[in-house]
């Protein structure tokens, strides 16, 4: 299933005005309809729609055809097109698209706008398909079932622990398995949901590093190209470096184990996850963190309980566990949720403008699966019987912390009523000689403890926090005199960058943010390739924290994995704020950088890029804002309680000293995104409930400070984005508007001095240009060219300027005879199928050999994903194919499929 143009491509065209770039994962999907082409002069002007899907998974063609292929294409497209779209809807899926990539030629889909008129945008509905009535396979009640066999290299036990989950719609059991792989490391463990299949290890030094004063601990997460049947596209063919979504995944499984490890563990310990086999049915995420979390379980590691997690959707107004990926593109949300039997530790996610009481249902209804699992992983762990290591943990002199609380109690109390007169850099310097203050006094040569500086230290963080709880509860205050539900002052200005699309300045206390916007066609995509496919997302947020921003210096270049994780989130609360690719075709970038920082930039992040958006003049209709919630405890390490304090827009300080961090974006009416990170045991859904409605009446204070500078966005687009023009022809002529090796394409650019031109394959075209004469000059030269009677003129290199086009030579052999096997050599590969030439042509090159296609459909007997992986991974310049006959266009039809069919049942043929 993807977010695209299916069932059809709506040829009236748009005159608008943008630049360059990207798209973003969704919620759901709508198909547009084809409409009749229209003149540029009467094309209406796009309005503002409903929130639709706006993340695309395309499939790339057409780029680099031989000439072969080029005359093939001209018709083979149009076939595959049909083929692909009855083999989608056999799986119930959408049509998938063609992205075409020639050097700077990008042809690829291009959603247009719905007909202006009544009847047009009634046919568009009636043609939309429309999603079939969620049904959920009944499955076995929640159980869990631990089994020892010697069944291990050497008879070694092999311990197993199956886990049934009990959701409606999750049939497969969740396998836990130790003992048969990666045995020396101190925890290892794979874990198999149908056949998807993760192994994960947790591993730590043997001594202690004495010399930090902190958990070192490292987690990282590969998603293998082999588990999906496929080969990295990497010039070495290896995987490499991580990538964003590998990076989300490592911050997912180190934020909710992080907290339960002992404190005072110094032992490097590092996490190792990688998917082996994956099935493509759902995500891997959760079972990612549970793999990791019951491995560091059953190590030496102190791991205070065991952790799980689960994934949460929403369709219909019904919850769905672990739903699977083509579910998820119909749900509202999207939620990930990790905690122990007791308590939430972790969820992240996104939706699309929820109320904060389905949130909490649906944290409640993921944690319930959450109990069940960690009920096995305690008695998957009583079975394998590894001791808990406790003897080497970093400890404090008895009766430090009292000598430090009788010290500087009573400083640090001063120190917090006059903390309102008090900016950051003033208050930090506070902190700090405060701090070498009590070390000097109880950790110097004279002193009671020395050479205890690091003790010392952490005792003195002890009380900090102790007493910032203190003030809040007694008084109702905070460290820098607010109240505990104020949001420090907001500043805001908007358009303060000239030749920007759009920007803002977004200033919030100490924290601020410099966000732009910019626009782009369809060819500014943003591609990830991923184990599930290429996604090219039409929006992307990307945020950058440089040293200066807390006045320091250090390394600048690629992001880290905090600068990912921030970006990632911000996006998320804005994508659902999009206008649909139907009414507005920009690709949409936003930078948020960060020029000051005290606590939530993330957060700033989200509003000031909301205000540029509307700035550039992008149709939100719903303003978007966020806030950082945070939580002061008594008790950092038990799990949170009635007398838990929760703060509204936290300063660096109180998220550096408090036990939660809980950032929430979204508009008036429901939540777009949020995520929650504490340092305690766990947070009680009573105490949750409270954060989200804390944090709702924070983001409508915000809400209101964005509407006094900025209400509505811009009614006009800046002059500085280029314009957009779209149009339909007939699909048996885009071969034509192409040209061999792209070169038709290509000269039209240039000629008609346009900024790009996409052509998707049911004959969608979206041109983009500074000059609509210019534009408009382009679309009556193609038109005119698909009537056969063009060839010179602006664009007529495609067959020779100011003459008719060359005829091709022709292939000149033996027909191929139906229902043979011929072993052919690979010509092309494309993501709708690759061409096949099965018979030779003349030796000296006069005349071309016999080529087919063989559909994406007909590769293999299960469904290929990736096709130029697929094809890579077979190593090989010739397959054997059969020969199906001609379609109804006169086309060749191969099949692969049909051999390895024949040979599984016992039949073979040889041919040709």
């Amino acid at each position: 299933m993807r977010f695209s143009v299916a069932a059809s491509v709506l040829a009236a065209a748009v005159l608008l005005s943008a630049s360059p770039l990207s798209s973003v994962e969704g919620f759901g999907g709508l198909a547009s309809s084809k409409a009749p082409s229209s003149s540029l002069a009467n094309r209406p002007v796009f309005g503002v729609p409903d929130y639709d899907a706006v993340s695309d998974v395309r499939r790339k063609g057409f780029g680099g055809l031989s000439m072969a292929e080029d005359e093939e294409a001209e018709g083979a497209n149009v076939d595959a097109e049909e083929e692909s779209g009855a083999e989608e809807e056999e799986e119930g899926e959408d049509t998938v698209d063609i992205v075409v990539e020639e050097e700077n030629v990008v042809v690829h889909p291009a959603k247009v706008e719905h007909a202006a008129e009544e009847g047009a945008a009634e046919e568009a509905v009636a043609e939309e398909k429309k999603p079939e009535p969620l049904v959920l396979e009944p499955v076995p009640p929640a159980s869990f079932s631990v089994e020892t066999a010697p069944t291990g290299p050497k008879g070694g036990d092999v311990h197993t622990l199956t886990v049934h989950l009990g959701a409606p719609g999750h049939p497969e059991p969740l396998v836990l398995q130790t003992g048969k792989i990666g045995r020396q490391a101190a925890g290892s463990v794979t874990l198999t949901r149908g056949d998807t299949v993760l192994l994960a290890t947790a591993a730590r030094d043997d001594d202690p590093k004495e010399s930090i004063d902190f958990l070192p601990l490292s987690v990282e997460h590969s998603e293998r190209f082999s588990s999906a049947g496929m080969t990295s596209g990497s010039f070495n063919r290896r995987d490499g470096r991580p990538a964003e979504h590998e990076v989300l995944t490592c911050r997912l499984i180190d934020r909710p184990l992080r907290p339960l490890i002992a404190e005072g563990w110094r032992h490097e310990t590092q996490l190792l996850s990688w998917v082996l086999s994956y099935d493509g049915a759902r995500s891997c995420d959760p079972l990612a963190i549970t793999s990791s979390a019951a491995a560091l379980w059953i190590s030496d590691v102190p791991l205070a309980k065991p952790v799980a997690a689960t994934q949460v959707g929403y369709i219909d107004g019904q919850f769905i566990l672990n739903p699977t990926n083509d579910q998820m593109e119909l749900s509202e949300l999207h939620l990930t949720v990790a905690g122990t039997k007791d308590a939430v530790l972790m969820i992240e996610g996104a939706a699309d403008f929820l109320p904060e009481s389905i949130m909490i249902a649906a944290v409640k209804f993921g944690h319930d699966a959450i109990k069940v699992m960690c009920e096995g992983l305690e008695e998957f762990g009583k079975a394998v019987g590894k001791t808990k290591n406790y003897n080497t943990l970093s400890t404090p002199p008895e009766g430090l912390q009292e000598a430090v609380d009788a010290f500087a109690m009573e400083k640090v109390d001063e120190m917090y009523a006059a903390g309102g007169e008090m900016a950051k850099d003033e208050a930090g310097s506070v902190m700090s000689t405060l701090q070498r203050s009590v070390v000097e006094e109880l950790g110097g040569e004279d002193g009671p403890y020395p050479e205890q500086a690091k003790a010392i230290k952490s005792a003195f963080k002890d009380l900090l926090c102790r007493r910032m709880f203190e003030l809040g509860k007694t008084t109702g205050k905070r460290c820098d005199g607010r109240s505990l539900d104020e949001v420090r002052q907001i500043d805001i200005e908007a358009g303060i960058l000239p030749r920007v699309h759009g920007s803002a300045l977004f200033t919030r206390g100490e924290t601020q943010a410099v966000a732009t916007a910019t626009l782009g066609d369809s060819g500014m995509k943003q591609k990830i390739d991923k184990i599930d496919g290429m996604i090219q997302k039409r929006f992307y947020l990307q945020y950058t924290f440089p040293p200066s921003c807390v006045g320091e210096t250090g390394r600048v270049g690629m992001p880290g994995r905090r600068e990912v994780g921030h970006g990632n989130l911000a996006e998320r609360a804005l994508i659902p704020a999009l206008p649909d690719e139907d009414s507005f075709p920009y690709s949409i970038r936003v930078e948020s950088l960060i020029t000051e920082s005290h606590g939530s930039s993330s957060m700033a992040s989200v509003c000031g890029g909301c205000l540029a958006l509307m700035d550039a003049g992008v149709p939100i209709e719903r303003p978007v804002a966020g806030i950082a919630m945070g939580m002061l405890l008594d008790d950092k390490g038990g799990v949170s309680s009635d007398d838990a304090i929760i703060l509204s827009d936290i300063l660096g300080t109180e998220d550096a000293l408090g036990t939660m961090d809980f950032k929430v974006a979204g508009d008036r009416e429901g939540i777009t995104t949020f995520q929650l990170d504490i340092k305690c045991e766990g947070l009680t859904v009573d105490t949750m409930e409270r954060a989200l409605e804390q944090a709702r009446l924070g983001r409508l204070h915000i809400l209101d400070e964005m509407d006094s500078v900025l209400p509505e966005p811009r009614a006009d687009l800046p002059d500085t984005v280029p314009k957009i023009a779209q149009f339909g022809i007939p699909e048996e002529n885009i071969g034509k508007v192409i040209g061999p090796g792209g070169k038709q394409i290509r000269a039209i650019i240039e000629d008609f001095e346009l900024t790009n031109m996409n052509v998707d394959e049911e004959g969608s075209i979206q041109i983009t240009a500074m000059n609509s004469t210019k534009m408009e000059m382009a679309e009556k030269f193609i038109q005119e060219l698909i009537k056969g009677d063009s060839g010179g003129r602006g664009g007529g290199r495609g067959g020779g300027r100011g003459g008719p086009r060359e005829a091709r030579a022709q292939y000149v052999g033996p027909d191929a005879v139906e229902g043979t096997v011929y072993k052919g050599k690979i010509t092309g590969v494309h993501d709708f199928g690759v061409f096949v030439e099965i018979l030779p042509g003349a030796e000296d090159g006069s005349t071309p050999g016999l080529e087919g296609l063989c559909h994406v459909s007909e590769l293999h007997v299960e469904r290929v994903r990736n096709i130029q992986g697929f094809v890579a991974s077979m190593n090989t310049e010739e397959i054997e194919v059969k020969y199906l006959g001609k379609n109804d266009r006169g086309k060749i039809q191969l099949s692969r499929k049909a051999v390895l069919e024949d040979r599984m049942g016992g039949g073979k043929k040889n041919g040709g």
